[in-house]
C-alpha cells in the first residue's frame, strides 16, 4: 500500500496501515475482518502478478494464475500459518503456473453447479455429481447466501467470468470480490455440511 492508512472500503470501520504486518492482517481476518483480507490481496496482487509474468512471459496467461492463485488462497486461507503467508501465497502462485504451461491447450471444462460440490464436500466432485439432486441442493444453498456473495459465486463459477470481470460487473473493488467470494464459499460449505454431510 502507498499510503500510510486505508480505509476499509465496505464500511467495517476497521483501518488498515501500511505498517500491518502479514501476520496482523491474517490474524485479523481469521478473527472475522474482512477488511483485512482485502488488504492482504490488495498488497501482494501486484507482486504476485509480476513474478508470475516473468515466469510465464504472458500477459493473459500471468492474468490467468494470478486469478487461480487467489481462488486456491481462498479455499485454504483458513488454515496458513499467518507468520508463512507470503511464502506460502508465491508457492500456491508458482504451482498455479506450472498448471497452467501443462495445460495451456486444454479446453475449459463447462461450469454448472456441480462444481461448487468439489468446493462444498468433502470428497472429489466427481464421485458426487452423478446426481441430478446434488445439484439441485447447491442451487438451494446459493439461495441461502447473501446476495453480495451469491452475485460472485454465480459470476465466478457459473458464468465462467475471471474475478476482474465479476468486480467490474459489481461495481466493486477486485479484493472486495475475492472476500466476498471467500466468505459465500465458506458459508455454502457450512451449510452443505449441516445439511447433506
Amino acid at each position: 500500500m502507498s499510503g500510510a492508512e486505508n480505509s476499509d472500503p465496505q464500511g467495517h470501520g476497521r483501518m488498515v496501515a501500511a505498517s500491518d504486518t502479514d501476520t496482523d492482517l491474517l490474524r485479523r481476518f481469521q478473527a472475522g475482518d474482512s477488511g483485512a483480507l482485502e488488504a492482504l490481496f490488495a498488497r501482494y496482487e501486484e507482486p504476485v502478478f509480476r513474478f508470475l509474468l516473468g515466469v510465464l512471459k504472458d500477459h493473459h496467461a500471468a492474468e490467468d494464475a494470478l486469478q487461480e492463485t487467489f481462488v486456491q488462497a481462498l479455499r485454504n486461507l483458513d488454515a496458513v500459518a499467518a507468520d508463512t503467508f507470503r511464502g506460502w501465497l508465491f508457492t500456491i502462485a508458482y504451482r498455479q503456473a506450472m498448471l497452467l504451461k501443462r495445460k495451456a491447450k486444454r479446453v475449459p471444462t463447462q461450469a454448472d453447479p456441480l462444481v461448487l460440490l468439489g468446493l462444498v464436500g468433502d470428497g472429489p466432485a466427481d464421485q458426487r455429481a452423478d446426481t441430478a439432486d446434488d445439484a439441485r441442493r447447491v442451487r438451494e444453498l446459493l439461495t441461502l447466501l447473501p446476495g453480495p456473495q451469491r452475485e460472485v459465486i454465480l459470476a465466478r463459477v457459473i458464468d465462467g467470468k475471471t474475478f476482474r470481470e465479476v468486480a467490474a460487473a459489481l461495481g466493486c473493488p477486485l479484493n472486495t470480490a475475492l472476500a466476498r467470494m471467500h466468505d459465500g464459499l465458506k458459508k455454502l460449505r457450512q451449510l452443505w455440511e449441516a445439511r447433506y454431510a
